[in-house]
């Protein structure tokens, strides 16, 4: 028998805003992105995580930046931006043997949840978006893996709200998550209508 957990980190209002001034930015100018980070007041992770805080933490993923409410940020100049909130997993013993979530300064978690509280937690950060930003461009669903994709094309950049397996675990555990992506990086393009919709559906 394993234990189910959903971990939240919330996305709240004022994130939601200083997220879209990041994507206002060139993501593939590292120096400039790193230093409109310091000035929001996200500071780097490997000084972050060395503190008191975390201290009785039994793991941290790894990450560039952390946010003042404790989301682990990945923003390396590369023309894309990376802020997981929400993750469901299994505690079994085995992949994972213990709630490294609940743990982690920031975050809750919640043994017993599993989707529905899951893709609850995901629909209150698409619906923030969608109140500040409109209907979204694509909204993609793949029922047979669980997932669910929206997205906002802005100026110079992608915002999607996403969900699916953590891109290292081996899918040990998904998360959902915001994910910022340049649209003139030349190594992350971003197709358009069913180009894309093949894409994440694949």
């Amino acid at each position: 028998m394993s234990d189910e957990y959903v971990a939240v980190c919330p996305v709240g209002e004022e994130l939601v805003s200083r997220i879209l001034a990041l994507a206002e930015l060139d993501l593939t100018d590292g120096e400039t992105v790193e230093a409109r980070l310091r000035e929001t007041g996200w500071p780097d992770w490997a000084e972050t995580v060395q503190g008191p805080a975390y201290e009785e933490t039994p793991d941290v993923p790894e990450a560039t930046h952390v946010t003042p409410q404790g989301h682990f940020v990945t923003a390396d100049g590369d023309g894309t931006l990376y802020l997981p909130f929400a993750y469901l997993y299994s505690v079994d013993g085995g992949l994972l043997d213990e709630d490294i979530w609940g743990a982690i300064p920031g975050w809750t978690s919640q043994e017993g949840a599993w989707r529905p509280e899951f893709d609850a937690h995901h629909a209150g950060v698409v619906q923030r978006f969608t109140d500040r930003l409109g209907l979204p461009d694509h909204d993609i669903r793949q029922p047979k893996y669980d997932t669910r994709y929206v997205s906002w094309r802005l100026e110079h950049n992608v915002v999607i709200v996403g969900q699916g397996p953590e891109p290292m675990s081996y899918h040990q555990f998904e998360d959902a998550h915001i994910h910022l992506v340049s649209r003139t990086a030349k190594d992350t393009p971003f197709p358009d209508g069913q180009e894309l919709r093949a894409l994440l559906t694949s």
